[in-house]
């Protein structure tokens, strides 16, 4: 472990997904702030954040994302662990519905990222998204046209495939990818090389100890007990 640590810490973002999700969420990702294992923290703005935890976060010296968010899953609203074919299809029917037309995700998504500066008193250091829904190329559009807009330096879009794993997810949004990645080159978007899900990696240490070249943005969701663990031992 201290091997890894010392030769590959460096390449390694730990992102925390879902600030804002729950009380419990919160709380586990503020405490593993504290110990110094979490990078970047994803942050939805439509969730509850006290003034302190806001303060907290301010001090903390990690870089401050944006969680965009369409689906709007919190506390006991929230979808608890559903199959990734039935969240796709899900995804799916709402757009096919017209419940996700474009200028509604832009509009939505701009709100929060005004309220995100409203909040923290600054623009957010980077993008990223619930679910992963800014990978599909109607909303990358947007988060592109809203990262120029507010000039916010980062945006999640590392590979998804090359680190191996055979996760319906991971070959979803590297699909996803190949389709935005024109759009990326143009306007010269800034992100890590790979994106993993930490609860895809089923062997962490033989991952960890002959990761891929290039920087890796690992993304957790501290709610959930096993990522809380995970990250607290390995990180």
């Amino acid at each position: 472990m201290l091997e890894f640590q010392e030769s590959h810490r460096h390449r390694i973002i730990v992102t925390a997904d879902d600030f804002g999700i729950s009380p419990r969420a919160n709380r586990n990702i503020l405490y593993l702030i504290e110990l110094g294992k979490i990078n970047r923290v994803a942050i939805m703005t439509e969730g509850a954040i006290s003034p302190k935890e806001i303060d907290q976060l301010s001090r903390s010296g990690v870089k401050l994302d944006i969680h965009l968010d369409i689906l709007h899953q919190f506390g006991d609203q929230r979808k608890k662990r559903q199959s990734a074919i039935l969240r796709v299809l899900g995804f799916l029917g709402k757009i096919l519905s017209g419940k996700l037309m474009p200028k509604n995700v832009y509009r939505q998504w701009s709100a929060q990222i005004e309220k995100f500066h409203t909040i923290f008193g600054k623009y957010p250091d980077g993008i990223n998204s619930h679910e992963h829904v800014h990978f599909f190329p109607f909303f990358f559009s947007i988060a592109l046209q809203l990262q120029k807009k507010y000039n916010i330096p980062y945006i999640r879009f590392g590979d998804s495939l090359k680190i191996k794993h055979h996760v319906i997810v991971a070959y979803i949004i590297h699909f996803m990818r190949i389709l935005d990645i024109r759009a990326c080159a143009k306007n010269g978007c800034i992100s890590s090389s790979f994106l993993v899900s930490l609860d895809w990696i089923k062997n962490i240490d033989k991952f960890l100890n002959n990761p891929p070249e290039g920087t890796i943005e690992i993304a957790c969701h501290p709610e959930l007990a096993e990522d809380f663990v995970k990250v607290k031992k390995y990180f």
